[in-house]
């Protein structure tokens, strides 16, 4: 590693950003900030980045950060001081969010760590409507994403699960998801930012942990050593298939909407009924995505029993899914969502 480490990470992080227009002209930037290695590196990149896409291709924009004490160690509160210290020398605007998540996370029975990371995306989306912010920049790299994938494969995944994390997924994006850890650890060194370390990531409690500090280099050292740009490798072929069919699954939900509204959408589905499953599941995901901005405790067995319903074309017969919605046959290749 040299200082050269230094301009090739910027100019990684620069060409992300250009090629996939994470950043525009005008955009403020709410970035999550812990105060670790990660996040450290990318809001350092994003301020030294500012007069650079300035000048060279207009783009002006706004940094805001964001850091959460989940009130779980003692360091926490040194980690904060850092952070707006930081910030305070380079007139970035600072928000911070107290959370006693081990407590919530009880009252809630969830895990400490589902229960932070929900607290600090919740957190993210408020100073972000607060400041009128655009986007929320995070500090994913190439090794979380691998983790990722090998954590959705442990689950059961599909194509999605696969390819793991994306650079822009809805007003979120991921300048640092090419750059490899080590890297980042460099970087930090010759930039002298002195980061604060979680020694919790280094501790296998957590699956994400395990795969990281156990899994991997199992796999580097007795399979393969290059597993990693391996994975990456098959994420960005498989990014074309899912991108090919996304398109293809739009193309026949756009076909087939009669009416649409806040309340409900009818549509007609007899366009998909000849279609092969995977475009028929697919299909009805995007269908209920269209009602309710999301497919969020949508599994797989209510795509099939949803699919069955389609499949049967009976009028007058509904699937209904809680209290998220119900899906009824209006008549025959009619349905209606709501």
């Amino acid at each position: 590693m040299n200082d050269n480490l230094v301009e090739n990470i910027k100019e990684k992080v620069k060409t992300v950003i250009l090629e996939n227009k994470l950043i525009e002209n005008e955009d403020k930037i709410v970035v999550a900030v812990s105060g670790g290695p990660d996040s450290m590196c990318l809001i350092d990149l994003l301020y030294c980045l500012k007069e650079k896409l300035k000048l060279e291709y207009n783009i002006k924009y706004e940094l805001v950060v964001a850091h959460v004490n989940h009130m779980i160690r003692k360091e926490s509160y040194d980690e904060k001081k850092y952070v707006e210290e930081f910030c305070k020398k380079r007139d970035i605007p600072f928000w911070y969010k107290e959370a006693n998540v081990p407590e919530i996370a009880k009252e809630k029975h969830m895990s400490e760590e589902t229960c932070g990371r929900e607290i600090r995306y919740e957190f993210f989306e408020e100073v972000r409507n607060k400041e009128k912010a655009s986007k929320i920049a995070v500090a994913h790299n190439l090794n979380d994403n691998v983790e990722t994938i090998f954590l959705n494969l442990f689950r059961g995944t599909g194509l999605k699960g696969l390819i793991g994390m994306c650079y822009f997924s809805e007003n979120l994006i991921r300048p640092l998801l090419d750059i490899e850890k080590s890297d980042i650890l460099e970087y930090n060194v010759l930039r002298d930012l002195k980061p604060c370390f979680d020694k919790t990531n280094e501790q296998d409690i957590y699956l994400r942990n395990k795969i990281r500090l156990n899994l991997i280099p199992c796999l580097k050292n007795e399979y393969n050593p290059n597993i990693m740009e391996n994975i990456i490798r098959m994420k960005h072929i498989l990014e074309l298939d899912e991108d090919f069919l996304n398109k293809y699954t739009l193309k026949k939900v756009n076909e087939s909407i009669l009416e649409k509204n806040e309340e409900m959408v009818k549509f007609d589905f007899s366009n998909i009924l000849n279609e092969h499953e995977s475009i028929r599941r697919r299909y009805i995901r995007s269908i209920i995505a269209l009602k309710n901005k999301t497919t969020q405790g949508v599994e797989n067995v209510h795509i099939l029993d949803i699919l069955n319903l389609l499949l049967n074309n009976i009028r007058n017969k509904k699937y209904i899914l809680g209290n998220k919605f119900t899906i009824e046959i209006i008549k025959k290749n009619v349905a209606i969502i709501y």
